[in-house]
């Protein structure tokens, strides 16, 4: 009896600390970034002919704090304005992306396309919306009410969400897009749907294909890849899946797999970041932002750092930048130009993508 209680006992013991491991190892999982495991030979590569270049499409976002006493160029198809958001009670009506909308609407050069945005870039804030079909709906009808009381022809959903993958998620936001989407078509407005550009790589909970369905077109944010907390490096590199992980091209294959090249928008950011960096060139502090005028104005017009080097990459098409601050301290910079801009576009035509957009006025000269 003795020795059978030891057993029991000893039995209890061993499966409390392999259940405590096992909840720990969870947790761990949970707290690292969540990153594709699938290699390029896993996931087919379409074949893609090489097409004839179509007619370029570009349009321009306008953010709220851009807007006060700006003339925007003509040269653009559509002009989208970013843009009102949602708290946990509707739209907010106080708050400067809702006030700024007339002074938008007022400088938009006429018989062009206005699209507005829903900017829905609060991650906690997304999360309650997800779950609550009643604020979903009430977000839906107060936005497309703005639409159309304002004259847009359309609007842009631009949400923007980190959270691990869970079908209730994914499915809440396919059923969210689904809706909203609906409720467009019936007042004969175009609903327009935001995507991560690494939504491949990085798994994310969105499911590409069925959004896509419900979207008459798909803006791809072709953008920071490289983000202010991570290690330097291009934006989003045109080639160099074997150096970085990923890279446009592989980012349109896997796009193009989901939706045709007609539906795709592809969007570009005149913008890079300034990294704090060790003499391995790794990052030691978040990143800063700089958008292509500051760069222009600190370093293209004349570089004053110490070991200032300004050098083009081939591999990526955008430029890097490495010098020494006052300070002592060593930074690298990477950014997006209209070259690098360039020559993606060049790439992204010859299959068959013709509509771009630039993230965002007030960040480039045009």
């Amino acid at each position: 009896m003795v020795r059978f209680v030891f057993i029991l006992l000893f039995c209890c013991a061993v499966l409390f600390f392999f259940l405590h491991a096992v909840k720990e190892g969870v947790r761990k999982d949970l707290a690292q970034p969540v990153v594709s495991q699938l290699s390029s030979e896993d996931t087919p590569t379409p074949f893609f002919e090489k097409q004839k270049k179509g007619i370029k499409k570009e349009s321009l976002f306008v953010p709220y704090w851009a807007v006060p006493e700006v003339t925007l160029p003509g040269t653009y198809t559509t002009y989208i304005y970013f843009g009102v958001t949602p708290g946990q009670d509707g739209l907010f009506v106080d708050e400067p992306g809702s006030e700024q909308i007339d002074a938008f609407l007022s400088v938009v050069p006429e018989q062009k396309e206005k699209l507005l945005t829903l900017r829905m870039v609060d991650n906690q804030n997304n999360l309650t919306v997800l779950k609550s079909d009643r604020l979903q709906q009430k977000i839906i009808e107060q936005t497309l009410s703005l639409v159309k009381e304002k004259g847009f022809d359309g609007v842009v959903l631009d949400l923007e969400l980190s959270a691990l993958p869970f079908d209730s998620l994914v499915n809440q936001i396919s059923s969210f897009t689904a809706k909203f989407s609906t409720q467009t078509s019936q007042q004969k407005k175009t609903f327009v749907v935001t995507l991560y550009g690494d939504a491949f790589y990085r798994v994310r909970p969105f499911d590409v294909k069925k959004i896509a369905q419900h979207a008459d077109r798909v803006m791809i944010m072709a953008y920071d890849f490289h983000k202010a907390r991570s290690n330097p490096g291009p934006n989003f590199p045109l080639h160099g899946e074997e150096l970085y992980g990923y890279d446009l091209t592989k980012m349109s294959n896997d796009f193009l797999q989901t939706m045709s090249a007609d539906k795709i928008n592809v969007i570009f950011g005149y913008f890079g970041y300034d990294w704090l960096v060790d003499s391995k060139g790794n990052a030691i502090a978040q990143a800063t932002p700089v958008t292509e005028n500051e760069i222009e104005q600190r370093f293209l017009h004349g570089c004053n750092f110490a070991d200032c080097v300004i050098k083009r990459d081939p591999v990526s098409a955008e430029t890097n930048i490495t010098y020494t601050d006052d300070a002592k301290r060593k930074h690298s910079v990477w950014f997006e130009d209209k070259k690098s801009i360039q020559a993606k576009q060049s790439f992204l035509q010859e299959r068959g993508i013709n509509t771009f957009s630039y993230w965002a006025y007030s960040y480039f000269d045009n």
